[in-house]
């Protein structure tokens, strides 16, 4: 190699080494359909020098401006940057994002030996359609036992939505499988069939990392089928020759269509009235006593059927006292001890009762009487100014105007026909003082035709 030849490669050395990448592109996750930019930032360069491109894996895009492929959605800019001489910022800009565009990009200086930058990221993410997710079941209706199936749908994309099962907002991913085909993806639930589940509701939640939103369905109302629960009620303990009631109770999905009374020993038509959930005992006898009698009822899944055991009693009508021993019932049964105690119970209640009365009597005459003579028959009595008490006499004299035929003749009155004299007009008063005094006595004033006499 001649001396020429050597310079020419040094230069060329020189120079390359002299441009670099100042750091690595990153990477950049964008929604499906919207803009994306990459940028790549390079020191050092030298544009009437060197070429600079746009590559995504293996395929050449952009050579500084130019773009070299077809694709028209493509834009590349290169602009220096003013804080930093010779330095500058390469960027490819994509609009209208396809799922094809995912992919690592990177920038490359087109010289020998070539200059790369890093790999940057390109993400494209999707959002799920409104539509989604669907839920749907295996079967409208299920019979107790039976599986059921309950099936989330949503669609593939990228990222991958999350669906999961919950019951009353509880999340149940027991029993939870997952499949995808070339669009959709399922989350099926699946369980075993219980009357607890009738009538319940189970939501599928769907979240995705390319939005904040949830997104749910509902399967409300799950309709759980099984065969009648029964159980024979009394209204009354049954009593010879008394009319008693026994009602049929059931609980049932689909309703009971049809309700059956039976007899062992069988009954006669006349000592019995059955409608539907109603029995009637009309007059029962004591021949009826341990008659065994059955209640069934059927729905479309099944029979169920409930027994019990008639007990008459010929005694006066007690408290009702039941006894359940399986599927027999005891509707009556006579208990001496039970009668015991009751009347223990009323000679309690007796004795409390009297109690109560002497306590109120005893409140009456300690209480009540002497604070009434306190307050409103004892004599009221006044004081003096040095707080002695002053006695009220006892004795009090009303006033009287009357006529007097006296000796004394005047004409104040006209003459009485009587006597033919004049009559006097009297006036009379009496004063009260009290009894404590040292003399006692009173004052008797007269007056006399406007004379005053003592």
């Amino acid at each position: 190699m001649d001396l020429f030849e050597y310079l020419i490669c040094f230069v060329q050395i020189f120079l390359v080494q002299s441009v670099k990448f100042d750091a690595k592109p990153k990477d950049v996750n964008e929604l499906e359909g919207q803009v994306a930019t990459l940028k790549c930032f390079i020191g050092g360069f030298d544009n009437d020098i060197h070429i600079v491109s746009w590559w995504k894996e293996g395929l050449h895009l952009t050579s500084n401006n130019k773009i070299l492929t077809k694709n028209n959605r493509l834009s590349v800019e290169i602009d220096e940057i003013p804080t930093f001489k010779g330095s500058l910022l390469y960027s490819i800009t994509i609009s209208d994002l396809l799922l094809e565009d995912e992919g690592n990009y990177h920038c490359q200086i087109d010289q020998t030996p070539v200059v790369s930058s890093g790999v940057a990221r390109l993400t494209v993410m999707q959002v799920p359609s409104s539509e989604y997710p669907q839920c749907k079941k295996s079967a409208n209706s299920f019979i107790v036992d039976s599986k059921v199936k309950l099936t989330c749908i949503s669609q593939l994309l990228r990222p991958p939505v999350q669906l999961t099962w919950s019951r009353y907002g509880k999340v149940n991913i027991l029993n939870t499988q997952s499949e995808t085909d070339s669009y959709l993806t399922y989350t099926h639930y699946t369980f075993n069939a219980k009357k607890i589940d009738n009538d319940a509701n189970f939501t599928c939640k769907q979240t995705s990392e390319a939005t904040s939103g949830v997104s749910n369905c509902t399967i409300r109302n799950l309709n759980i089928q099984y065969r009648p629960e029964v159980k024979i009620q009394h209204t009354s303990t049954l009593f010879i020759g008394s009319d008693s009631i026994l009602f049929c109770q059931s609980f049932a999905n689909p309703p009971v269509t049809q309700f059956m009374w039976t007899f062992s020993p069988v009954l006669n038509a006349n000592e019995y009235i059955a409608d539907g959930q109603v029995l009637t005992l009309i007059k029962p006898s004591i021949t009826t006593n341990g008659t065994i009698i059955t209640c069934s009822a059927e729905n479309n899944i099944g029979i169920s059927r409930d027994s019990i055991t008639l007990i008459i009693s010929n005694g006066r009508q007690n408290k009702d006292s039941t006894k359940e021993s399986n599927d027999v019932i005891q509707l009556h049964k006579v208990n001496i001890n039970t009668n015991n105690e009751e009347d223990k119970d009323s000679v309690s209640l007796y004795v409390v009762i009297i109690i109560i009365i002497l306590v109120v009597i005893i409140v009456v005459v300690v209480v009540i009487i002497p604070v009434y003579y306190q307050c409103f028959c004892k004599t009221r009595t006044a004081t003096d100014s040095s707080g002695r008490e002053i006695y009220q006499p006892t004795v009090y004299y009303d006033t009287r105007d009357r006529v007097s035929n006296s000796g004394l003749y005047d004409r104040s009155l006209p003459r009485l026909p009587s006597t033919g004299h004049y009559g006097h007009w009297r006036h009379s008063f009496a004063s009260q003082v009290p009894e404590d005094l040292d003399v006692q006595g009173y004052t008797y004033i007269e007056d006399r035709n406007n004379q005053n006499t003592l």
